[in-house]
């Protein structure tokens, strides 16, 4: 399947660069991330149908919903501890504003993301949502061992990669946060508090992983990959306390 991070954002980050007032970035990649963000109940008895061709309207925008106040509170301290990245820019992220668009443009742009994401993973997976086939032919062998659906998942990965990693320099080395939402606001830098609290949190939140069985290795990295970003909001949370009296109640 499509890596989560960066495969499947990269279907609707163009449109931020196109449309810069038209789409929220930060709910393009909720949106495009969502569906996948069910996995982390599996083996809890809770299935979640976050693949069926519904799901945008009610699992991506009111998840995205929730999620992206959270993002735009803890970019601007987690940006601050940063490095500076070269031609990436990091620092510059800090700059995402705690509200910039109105919530049905932050809701449409969820939408979009989470319709890419279905789509692509109708060509790059044998089945779909509880086993439903898109496209039959796919599931026939490219190679031996190796079905269309397959081929496509890995190339489009490592084409992922390399365009996420091109997209991000240009991002970057252009200043288009800076130009679209101004300089990050000033933010006391705390590293030690702000890595020690991260890494703790990190470290706690890997070694309950195991507890919790999975049925595929994909779900256990998305867990993963939420493990991290709590990590990055404690830390935010623990570094900047007058932030946090600014921190968002969904």
């Amino acid at each position: 399947m499509p890596l989560t991070l960066p495969t499947h954002p990269l279907a609707v980050v163009p449109l931020k660069l196109w449309r810069p007032r038209w789409f929220d970035g930060v709910g393009l990649v909720l949106g495009a991330v969502a569906p996948d963000l069910a996995y982390t109940a599996d083996g809890y008895g809770v299935t979640i149908h976050s693949h069926a061709w519904h799901a945008p309207l009610w699992w991506a925008v009111p998840l995205t919903l929730v999620l992206a106040p959270l993002v735009r509170w803890a970019a601007a301290p987690v940006a601050a501890h940063l490095p500076h990245g070269g031609p990436l820019a990091l620092r510059d992220y800090g700059a995402l504003p705690p509200s910039r668009h109105r919530w049905w443009v932050t809701a449409w742009s969820a939408v979009l993301g989470a319709v890419t994401h279905l789509l692509w993973d109708a060509v790059t997976h044998p089945t779909v949502d509880g086993g439903r086939v898109p496209f039959p032919p796919l599931t026939t062998e490219a190679l031996p061992g190796w079905p269309w659906w397959l081929v496509v998942s890995r190339v489009s990965d490592l084409v992922g990669f390399g365009v996420a990693a091109l997209l991000a320099v240009h991002i970057g080395r252009s200043g288009l946060i800076r130009r679209w939402y101004g300089p990050p606001p000033p933010v006391r830098r705390r590293p030690v508090r702000f890595w020690a609290t991260a890494a703790l949190v990190t470290a706690a939140g890997m070694a309950l992983l195991p507890l919790q069985s999975v049925r595929l290795f994909h779900d256990q990295a998305i867990r993963a990959l939420v493990v991290v970003s709590l990590a990055l909001l404690a830390g935010a949370i623990a570094a900047s306390p007058k932030h946090r009296a600014r921190l968002p109640v969904p």
